[in-house]
C-alpha cells in the first residue's frame, strides 16, 4: 500500500470540531434555559400587572342593611337564619351570612358576634 492512499483527504465539512456532551449543553442547553427562565419571568410580570383591578375585584351588588348578632350557646347558622330572616330561604341567608362575615365553615363560638341581614 502507498502512503499516498492512505492518507485522507478532508473537506470542508469535517474539519475535526466536535463538541463533547459538556460543549453541547454550554452551546445549545444553556442559552435555551436562559431564554425559559426570562420567558416564565416575564409571563409572570406581565400576568400580574396585566389583570385591571375593576376585573380582580368582584363586583357586589348594592348591599342591603345589616344588624350584629351575639351567637348564644347553642346557636347554629340555621338557626340564625330562621331568627333574623323568617320570610327568606334559610340556604340564601346561611350564604349571605357567610358572605357578611368571611366564614370558612359552620363553627360558632358563643360571644361571637356576626353581621346578618337586617329583616324587611
Amino acid at each position: 500500500m502507498s502512503t499516498a492512499a492512505s492518507v485522507k483527504i478532508r473537506t470542508a465539512g469535517s474539519a475535526g470540531f466536535h463538541l463533547n456532551r459538556r460543549g453541547r449543553f454550554l452551546f445549545v442547553g444553556l442559552p435555551v434555559l436562559v431564554l425559559a427562565a426570562l420567558a416564565a419571568a416575564a409571563a409572570v410580570f406581565f400576568g400580574t400587572h396585566a389583570v385591571a383591578p375593576a376585573a380582580a375585584a368582584p363586583q357586589r351588588p348594592a348591599t342591603a342593611p345589616v344588624e350584629s348578632v351575639t351567637v348564644d350557646y347553642g346557636d347554629t347558622l340555621w338557626s340564625l337564619a330562621g331568627r333574623v330572616a323568617p320570610e327568606a330561604p334559610r340556604n340564601e341567608t346561611i350564604l349571605r351570612i357567610g358572605e357578611l362575615n368571611d366564614l370558612t365553615g359552620s363553627e360558632l363560638q358563643p360571644g361571637q358576634v356576626l353581621f346578618v341581614p337586617r329583616a324587611s
